[in-house]
């Protein structure tokens, strides 16, 4: 059986490139890679990885800052604290 994902057809009329009626609909293409283990797993460790790297941020700003966006230094070592993968 055909990847559906390689259906995608391009023809051309009257000088304008169309795609096919086969052609699997790009939202559908992006589901199915989602679907992926693989990708599932990257997209986990990338979110990790982001969030580490605010929660340092975070503990670089002073207490003016902090203030200022409604915590305290306490609340900001707190989310620090936690684990990388946790949320």
């Amino acid at each position: 059986m055909e990847d559906p994902m390689r259906q995608t057809d391009v023809t051309r009329s009257s000088g304008l490139y169309t795609a096919a009626q086969s052609a699997v609909p790009a939202a559908n293409r992006v589901t199915r890679v989602a679907r992926r283990p693989l990708w599932r797993l990257l997209d986990v460790l990338f979110s990790a990885m982001e969030r580490r790297k605010q929660r340092q941020a975070l503990m670089g700003l002073d207490d003016y800052l902090l203030k200022d966006i409604g915590i305290s230094r306490s609340e900001a070592e707190q989310e620090v604290s936690k684990p990388f993968w946790r949320g």
